[in-house]
């Protein structure tokens, strides 16, 4: 199992704030975390934000719904057949509101006496932490949630119209399995996401393939032909390009210019989108830079700059700042 360190640093950067530890404590709460009346899926953005070490608990939390399906509150008769949802959301039959409060949905009552959260930099000493939690966007989400799959093809559970306090607090503890959700209304609410950001939890048995992961470069160009026809388009936008790249090469060695360090550029790229684009890992160079050369072809654009490369990311999903 990963130390909580080595999980912080590979995931600076990627994900928003502090990774944060989650710990079920199902005898005493160790003194370091301070218990805090908010609602209990509110721990995170107090650990992830604010470097916060804190804890919900009975008497330390400020939604009975969230108390109740952390296992550390009986709730009352309406939340646990779900009848305050029935009566108060039109299209929930009361089955449905029952199914929503039962099972796999919370805890068993009374199985921990409270939970803790804490950034992974600053997890108290010999505290046990049971899954991580981390607030990211659908890119690094898509690495980071695959934690599990590589091990034994499972993949994550995808959590969606659940609440999130189940999702943080029941869901991983029933599953052991990676969870990703975007939250509900409250979670993210409570957590303060932006539109593009969601969440992922991963058992701390999963870690060390995480890191695994995201410290790997995987050679995209290969896996990207292994997928392609013979008939695909792209073996003759593969071809055009590498004619491209053999004529500059011509053009290079007639004039006598040392090319053996620059990069296999087809189109006129301005020094700071060269420099930019040597920030891509390197198995992933080729294609990086294919993908740009050919939204650039299309866009009828003749010189690449910085503000060419940010929309080409916009335009597949991406984030621009992570080129910062």
């Amino acid at each position: 199992m990963a130390e909580f360190m080595e999980i912080h640093d590979i995931l600076h950067g990627k994900v928003r704030g502090n990774p944060v530890g989650i710990s079920l404590f199902y005898d005493e709460v160790p003194k370091a975390y301070q218990g805090i009346k908010v609602d209990p899926c509110a721990i995170i953005r107090s650990a992830m934000d604010n470097d916060d070490i804190v804890h919900v608990d009975r008497e330390h939390q400020d939604c009975m719904t969230g108390a109740f399906t952390g296992g550390f509150h009986e709730g009352t008769e309406e939340i646990r057949t779900g009848q305050y949802i029935a009566r108060n959301i039109e299209p929930y039959t009361n089955i449905a509101a029952a199914r929503t409060k039962a099972g796999n949905f919370v805890l068993p009552p009374g199985m921990v006496k409270a939970i803790g959260a804490a950034p992974l930099n600053n997890i108290p000493e010999g505290i046990t932490v049971d899954w991580i939690v981390v607030v990211c966007n659908p890119h690094w989400a898509n690495f980071i949630g695959a934690a599990r799959s590589v091990i034994d093809g499972t993949p994550p559970h995808g959590a969606a119209g659940t609440s999130f306090c189940s999702e943080l607090f029941a869901t991983p503890w029933h599953e052991d399995n990676v969870v990703i959700t975007p939250g509900d209304i409250g979670g993210r609410m409570n957590n303060r996401l932006k539109p593009e950001e969601m969440f992922v939890i991963v058992p701390m048995k999963y870690t060390d393939s995480m890191i695994s992961i995201l410290s790997t470069t995987p050679d995209a160009r290969a896996i990207l032909e292994a997928t392609r026809p013979e008939g695909s388009p792209y073996w003759d936008k593969r071809q055009r390009k590498q004619d491209k790249e053999a004529a500059k090469a011509e053009r290079a060695a007639a004039a006598g210019i040392d090319t053996s360090n620059d990069l296999n550029l087809s189109m006129d790229w301005d020094e700071e989108a060269q420099a930019l684009i040597r920030k891509t890992p390197a198995g992933i160079l080729e294609m990086a830079i294919g993908n740009v050369e050919d939204y650039a072809e299309e866009k009828g654009i003749q010189l690449i700059t910085r503000e060419v490369i940010e929309e080409q990311m916009r335009s597949m999903g991406m984030d621009p700042a992570m080129l910062s």
